[in-house]
């Protein structure tokens, strides 16, 4: 099956026989630009806020008595990270209100690339071809969930998204752009990798890699998801139904790294605090510090609780249950089969070094998700949703 032929503002640039790059125009946003005030404004507030860290320590160590004083000004250039994060999300904000970014898609002897342009910045991403089982067309704009009345809100809705997916793993190639130009790209490139992976088949053949379409918001389940071998978690249908058990992790490997950075975070405040109770600061700046204390205590709190958290799943009868048991507490939530909308990995809201933490989520029909097992790895997320679909499907089918 020949794919249709790609927009013409799409450009093929083949830079030599094993690698070529597919160059998308500046994306339009439209109306959506707006959402560029928002790092504008955080980054605005993070780079005064570490202008006036640095303004201490720095000042002080270049003005004390007695020459430099390498300590105080060392400890303020220590801030410059923070600063350059800062001005960082400052030039993001002002590339997203300009339309000044686009996507480019290169193909390599072995990998899929995706690279995106935020102005003269390139952040590129790779996956290996022969992990690669499908094209994602998303459309139907950005959806997002009421959290109390369970209704879907759409912002511009004129745009689409195209993914590459193995098992466990989403490869973003090309968001925001309008469905038309992406469609068509999905198609090319599925026939040409299809015959990467499989040289003696021809351009006519069936694509070995396919493309599917999905409105915004729903899922695209794949149609088997295998058992990661190294997992430990414990699956087991009987005649009622289906019993899974997720045991803890433990501290490094369950809290998905944020135990080790909060302890990174609560050691560099003991010494940022011992270094401005020093100098016998003014109330309001102990008030700040006490705000960033609570920050990394949270922090802390969190990665103990996902590192030693249990949880067990059960479909019995016509109810999906879930129970957490936590060091700190035991919840448990249960949902009628009938009253579930979708099983699927999504993002939790929390990042780890600017990653989303992706996460189980069980999503009725109204009310409030069920998100469980961020500490777990991607492909024991996709295998477990799998799962679970398949029981809840089953379920329903057979009730009279």
């Amino acid at each position: 099956m020949n794919p249709p032929p790609l927009p013409p503002e799409i450009k093929v640039i083949r830079d030599s026989m094993t690698v070529t790059r597919y160059i998308l125009p500046k994306r339009n946003l439209g109306d959506a630009r707006k959402f560029g005030w928002l790092p504008i404004g955080f980054g605005l507030f993070i780079t005064l806020f570490m202008i006036f860290w640095m303004s201490g320590p720095i000042s002080g160590g270049l003005h004390g008595h007695g020459g430099i004083r390498w300590f105080e000004l060392i400890f303020g250039l220590l801030g410059l990270p923070g600063l350059a994060a800062g001005l960082g999300l400052i030039a993001l904000g002002i590339v997203i209100l300009a339309n000044a970014s686009h996507s480019e898609i290169i193909v390599e002897e072995g990998f899929i690339c995706a690279v995106e342009r935020i102005g003269p910045i390139p952040i590129r991403r790779k996956r290996r071809i022969a992990e690669l089982h499908r094209f994602v067309v998303r459309k139907g704009g950005i959806t997002s969930r009421d959290q109390n009345t369970g209704a879907k809100k759409v912002f511009a809705p004129h745009l689409a998204a195209l993914q590459a997916e193995t098992i466990g793993k989403t490869l973003w190639l090309a968001p925001a752009y309008p469905y038309e130009m992406l469609r068509p790209l999905a198609d090319v490139l599925a026939a040409s990798l299809s015959l990467d992976r499989h040289p003696l088949a021809t351009e006519d053949s069936e694509p070995v890699i396919e493309v599917v379409e999905s409105e915004g918001g729903e899922e695209t389940p794949a149609t088997v998801v295998p058992k990661p071998e190294s997992t430990d978690i414990i699956c087991q249908a009987n005649p009622h139904g289906l019993a899974i058990e997720v045991p803890p992790k433990g501290l490094w490997k369950g809290s998905q790294g944020f135990f080790g950075f909060s302890l990174f975070w609560n050691g560099f405040m003991v010494v940022f605090s011992v270094a401005m109770f020093k100098g016998h600061p003014p109330l309001p700046v102990y008030l700040f510090i006490s705000l960033f204390w609570a920050v990394g205590i949270g922090m802390l709190l969190v990665a103990i609780n996902m590192a030693k958290k249990k949880v067990l799943i059960a479909v019995v009868n016509d109810m999906l249950a879930c129970r957490v048991i936590g060091p700190f507490k035991t919840r448990e939530q249960k949902i009628a089969l009938s009253d579930v909308d979708t099983i699927k990995v999504g993002p939790s809201g929390m990042e780890v070094n600017h990653r989303p933490l992706m996460e189980l989520q069980i999503i009725p029909k109204q009310g409030k998700k069920i998100g469980l097992l961020s500490n777990r790895s991607g492909e024991e997320q996709e295998w477990l949703a799998y799962v679970l679909r398949e029981a809840v499907k089953t379920k329903v089918t057979k009730r009279p």
